[in-house]
């Protein structure tokens, strides 16, 4: 008897303690970090942000002066020529202006024409492709 005596108090010492330390919440204010807007126009950017993803090229095809007309395709692609921007027929004698669209990220295009295959660094909004190697 004197054992349930001894443990007793112990046992509601541990529990008061228990639910005195469990019962204290630290109340958070209702203010969220990033609201998030209703509309667009409340979107706070920097004013040197460029929404667009995409970049518009200009691609200047020189022809080559051959006394057959020689008709073929050109493609610009992905330089790991899974996706393909731009897929034309063109005669090897005429001289073209293509206009074509590519992700912002790109930094290379392959341009294939026939069996001639060139690897483009983009480093400006026009690129130049001759049939002749350089």
């Amino acid at each position: 008897m004197r054992n349930i005596y001894f443990t007793l108090p112990w046992i509601l010492i541990f529990s008061a303690c228990f639910f005195l330390l469990c019962s204290c919440k630290k109340e958070f204010p209702n203010v969220d970090p990033n609201p998030i807007p209703e509309n667009p126009l409340e979107l706070e950017v920097s004013n040197t942000f460029d929404w667009k993803t995409t970049r518009d090229i200009t691609l200047e095809v020189s022809g080559i002066a051959i006394p057959v007309s020689i008709r073929n395709t050109l493609q610009v692609k992905s330089p790991d020529e899974l996706k393909v921007y731009l897929k034309n027929q063109l005669f090897m004698n005429e001289d073209y202006s293509l206009k074509f669209t590519i992700p912002a990220y790109e930094s290379q295009v392959v341009i294939t024409y026939g069996s001639i295959r060139k690897v483009i660094d983009v480093t400006s909004d026009i690129l130049y492709f001759e049939y002749q190697s350089q």
